[in-house]
């Protein structure tokens, strides 16, 4: 059998982690989202890189350091956690994701006040309950992410495999009595080598799958800044024919459609007469960040002409697509652009279409189109649908 130093895959696992902090250092983003990612995976990095510390204990301190250091490794998972919902365009509030990795670093440095059998045991079902429930809110993303990158899925399968060396190591704490080894990872022999290398192993794998995400995403901002709009920062007609023949192309092989929103500014040439072209451009400006803020990183947003902007969207069904357009219908009509003559409400019209193999993408827009101009018909400040 082989046998596997839990105590020096801590360690190992601590140097990875610095090794994590050195590759987050590399990426150069302007990007508020992708910023705040880097700074959770730095502090998870950070966390666990502790860990390293052990190398240097004094050999009768070690099982006392250990659960110190253990707080820390909980702490850390939480945070490549937060890290991957965030990667995944998932937002969570800075205050609840601090406040589940502070309530989790607590409670495990508070149970090492029990009992060796007591504290084995919470240091189980804290894990368990900490990688159950990353597994199945990475699955949830995964299910409702139509891209299905490769990255994504690696993510899914690290998630899981880590939830069901939790459940077992649970199982074998509350069924097997001591004795206790001083890395306090109480589970069946035959798991132990898989646990050490799997600690060893994980901070460096999480840091290399977040470093090629997160510059692939980088990568196609680029491009998509390349194919830009210069007022809006949207990507222009022409990136919008490039970039969404792409994805029409790469939608024949995914279960999901692609929705078509053609959108228009209500009244728009009022305000260009009533304000002046300059305050004209701050409200297109507001209304592109407005309908970017709550699209998924696999959108593609551009400015058509004008006051007119496109969507492509992925969606899973015609009722995802409807509560999308709606939801950017109420968002640009809730948040009215501060401007130096005062707020100005804006209004938008959306037409919707669906892309279909026997239709081009031209098709489509000219459908989506043909609902938004229905839509101005039909009072202004609405959404309409073409027949799927």
């Amino acid at each position: 059998m082989l046998v596997v130093d839990i105590l020096t895959c801590y360690a190992v696992a601590g140097i990875g982690a610095v090794v994590g902090l050195g590759l987050m250092s590399f990426i150069q983003t302007d990007q508020p989202r992708l910023l705040q990612t880097l700074n959770i995976y730095r502090w998870a990095f950070a966390s666990v890189s502790v860990m390293s510390i052990i190398l240097f204990a004094p050999h009768e301190q070690v099982p006392a350091l250990t659960k110190a250091l253990i707080g820390f490794a909980g702490m850390g998972v939480c945070l490549m956690a937060w890290a991957f919902r965030q990667l995944n365009g998932r937002r969570t509030h800075p205050y609840l994701g601090a406040g589940i990795t502070l309530v989790v670093g607590v409670l495990l440095w508070a149970a090492a006040l029990l009992p060796e059998a007591d504290y084995v045991r919470c240091v189980a079902v804290i894990f368990a309950v900490v990688s159950v429930a990353m597994a199945v809110d990475q699955g949830w993303l995964i299910v409702h992410n139509v891209r299905g990158h490769v990255s994504e899925l690696s993510l899914m399968v690290v998630a899981l495999a880590f939830a069901l060396h939790w459940l077992v190591v649970v199982y074998h704490a509350f069924t097997v009595p001591g004795p206790y080894p001083p890395d306090w990872l109480h589970g069946p022999e035959w798991l132990r080598p898989v646990s050490g290398i799997g600690v060893a192993l994980l901070p460096l794998a999480v840091a290399a799958l977040a470093f090629s995400t997160i510059n692939a995403r980088l990568s196609q901002q680029l491009r998509a800044r390349a194919l830009s709009d210069d007022l809006t920062g949207a990507l222009s007609r022409r990136g919008l024919r490039e970039l969404g023949e792409r994805m029409l192309a790469l939608q024949q092989y995914q279960s999901s459609q692609i929705a078509v929103l053609m959108m228009d500014l209500d009244h728009f040439k009022a305000v260009n007469d009533r304000y002046g072209h300059l305050i004209g451009d701050d409200v297109l400006r507001h209304v592109t960040q407005v309908i970017r803020d709550r699209l998924r990183d696999d959108a593609l947003l551009a400015r058509y002409g004008g006051e007119e902007f496109t969507v492509l969207l992925p969606v899973k069904s015609a009722q995802e697509a409807y509560g999308v357009a709606e939801r950017l219908r109420k968002a640009v009509e809730m948040n009215p652009c501060e401007t130096k003559v005062g707020p100005i409400r804006i209004t938008i019209s959306i037409g919707v279409s669906f892309h279909s193999p026997t239709t081009s993408l031209e098709e489509d827009l000219a459908k989506a189109d043909g609902r938004l101009y229905a839509a101005k018909n039909n009072g202004r400040n609405r959404v309409e649908f073409a027949e799927v």
